[in-house]
């Protein structure tokens, strides 16, 4: 069963080293998809005539906050797959191993 993990602020999913890369990559995008959904949300919020935002002052707060949580969401991606990569360096390190025992005869 996959590790399940997300992010804190966005409960965005986030991968994790133990799961298989066939779970991770559907969990990455998904995490892809709510991130396209947060900008979507900001894109109509930019172009609405809300009169709750009718100051520049608080569009600009409404932003930062959006902006904020995608930096803070891709970040732990970019951890996440680098966790990942090094995952898949140790197990190519060992098929090179079991390949080299394999040709020796062993």
């Amino acid at each position: 069963m996959a590790e399940i993990l997300t992010t804190p602020h966005l409960n965005l999913p986030l991968p994790h080293p133990a799961n298989s890369l066939a779970e991770d990559v559907l969990r990455i995008r998904d995490a892809f998809t709510a991130l396209d959904q947060k900008i979507a949300s900001l894109d109509a919020l930019l172009a609405s005539d809300d009169l709750n935002l009718d100051t520049l002052q608080e569009l600009v707060a409404a932003i930062k906050r959006e902006r904020g949580d995608l930096d803070q969401a891709a970040a732990q991606l970019v951890e996440q797959k680098n966790a990942l990569n090094a995952r898949l360096a140790e197990h190519d390190a060992q098929l090179k191993t079991l390949a080299a025992l394999a040709c020796a005869g062993l």
